[in-house]
């Protein structure tokens, strides 16, 4: 066989090659920690505004679910300790972010609009955000950053999974229900491969047993997915547990225990639900990109055969478990049990005072008994002006956009299992696409969501919340009457 001796033949292949391996030996993210605490500066991973009106703090996991940095939690857990009434918002980010991305400044932006207002203040509350990160991003490289999107699934189920996310979850939430508070609110926070996180971790808690024969009752309040890139199966596990455990009561407007025995305690009003997922209607990552994915994955691991499971919420009916492992929760029509339904154009309320997403003011000023709302932009991407190179500025005025579009929506049960577990539709005017949870139109439904779980009481108070209890086991011929009477 000929060959070519001339090496210079063959630079232009070898310098390609090692163009290539520059480049993506050059774009890998840093491990971190990226706020590592020292001990020149302890509390290096906690900061906020001088005035203390919020504090955020930062806990760092390794693709393992190792924390990089122990001291983290640490640090976060004294910030809850020395508050006397603590609103704590743990936040879990997803895909293409992680402790320096774009993603810090807007959580950051929401717990400043939150400490802005006396609804959450006016008790002397004190805001508390804590972001949980990992390497959601692992290429920096413009276009290959869009090929990690299995390899990050992969890790952040693996988070998921590790025990340390799950205990640091609720240490935080145990510390801010401390008996000696005079007020708490936990609020747990997701998006994307973080809300594969937080569904996942959440639903390993959620209904544990006790050593009494009933259920723990979880050290969180509330609980919010924005458009989960997990598949489904978890999430029919848990709703089916869910329909196991409770049925509507349309006279009680609440989710009573299927026990024959009437265990009131464990009544879950209808606007308390355990868990909501949020799912815009135009996510092409989640509606489109993902089950292409995953049916890839099944055939390359040779996968072909699915057994039947049984329907949360259709007694009897069974379908192929392959349509929720290439389906997420807001895209399976098997699961989906809300929607958020137009009401029309309308104008603002009398007596905001905001400038900026007044809508979130209007919606958190008042109860939702209706389960309706306000949003009051457009949705165009205007807030994204808050942070710029990654950098915050507290209590930074953003003027109106004046251009406001008030519009009033509801949150509305379509069908499927009517369970503490909300799986909803979300139009493209309140969360546009994957990335949209912190839009004004998304932020101001939050505050709305928000208001529903904690309403306000006499005085425009809102009251410390009731342990949510699952009931126990239900009773086998009640539980067979109210299968009966679904059919």
């Amino acid at each position: 066989m000929k060959t070519d001796s001339n090496p210079n033949h063959r630079k232009p292949c070898s310098i390609f090659v090692a163009f290539t391996l520059a480049m993506l030996l050059g774009s890998c993210a840093s491990y971190g920690p990226y706020h590592a605490n020292t001990a020149a500066e302890p509390t290096k991973s906690v900061r906020g505004p001088a005035d203390g009106r919020y504090k955020m703090a930062f806990i760092e996991f390794g693709d393992q679910g190792s924390p990089l940095d122990n001291s983290q939690r640490k640090a976060a857990l004294e910030v809850i300790h020395e508050a006397k009434r603590p609103l704590l918002f743990v936040y879990i980010h997803g895909w293409q972010n992680n402790a320096t991305s774009g993603d810090v400044c807007r959580f950051e932006h929401f717990l400043d609009l939150v400490s802005s207002f006396p609804e959450f203040t006016g008790r002397k509350i004190n805001v508390i955000g804590v972001y949980i990160a990992w390497r959601g991003k692992d290429l920096t490289f413009p276009g290959l950053n869009l090929l990690t999107f299995w390899s990050r699934k992969s890790t952040g189920a693996g988070i998921a999974a590790a025990n340390s996310c799950l205990a640091s979850i609720e240490e935080l939430a145990v510390a801010a229900h401390d008996p000696g508070k005079d007020y708490h609110h936990t609020v747990l926070l997701g998006h994307s491969f973080g809300a594969l996180v937080l569904g996942n971790t959440i639903s390993h808690s959620i209904l544990g047993a006790n050593g009494e024969g009933g259920r723990s009752s979880s050290a969180w309040d509330m609980a919010v997915a924005f458009n989960s890139a997990d598949s489904s199966i978890t999430t029919r596990q848990l709703m089916s547990e869910f329909d196991y455990l409770y049925r509507y009561d349309p006279q009680k407007r609440a989710y009573v225990s299927r026990g024959s025995l009437g265990e009131e305690t464990a009544a879950v009003s209808e606007n308390r639900p355990a868990l909501v997922f949020l799912q815009s209607e135009n996510d092409s990552a989640t509606g489109q990109f993902f089950p292409i994915g995953q049916e890839v994955i099944s055939s390359t691991n040779l996968h072909f055969h699915w057994q039947k499971v049984p329907v949360p919420g259709h007694p009897g009916e069974k379908v192929s478990e392959n349509e929720f492992y290439t389906h997420t929760p807001g895209n399976n029509k098997y699961l989906v049990n809300y929607h958020v339904v137009p009401l029309g154009e309308t104008g603002a309320p009398p007596g905001l005072r905001a400038t900026e997403n007044r809508a979130f003011e209007a919606n958190i000023k008042q109860n939702h008994p209706d389960f309706s709302f306000y949003t009051s932009e457009h949705n165009d991407g205007h807030e994204r002006t808050f942070c710029r190179n990654g950098e915050y500025s507290p209590g930074a005025v953003y003027p109106p956009t004046g251009k406001e579009l008030w519009r009033r929506w509801k949150f509305e049960y379509t069908g499927n299992a009517r369970i503490p577990c909300w799986v909803v539709r979300v139009p493209k005017d309140i969360i546009w696409g994957h990335g949209g949870l912190w839009s004004d139109n998304s932020v101001a439904m939050f505050g709305a969501l928000f208001r529903m779980e904690f309403p306000l009481g006499p005085g425009g108070i809102m009251a410390v919340p009731k342990p949510r209890t699952a009931p126990k086991s239900p009773d086998l011929q009640q539980l067979n009457l109210d299968k009966h009477a679904a059919n």
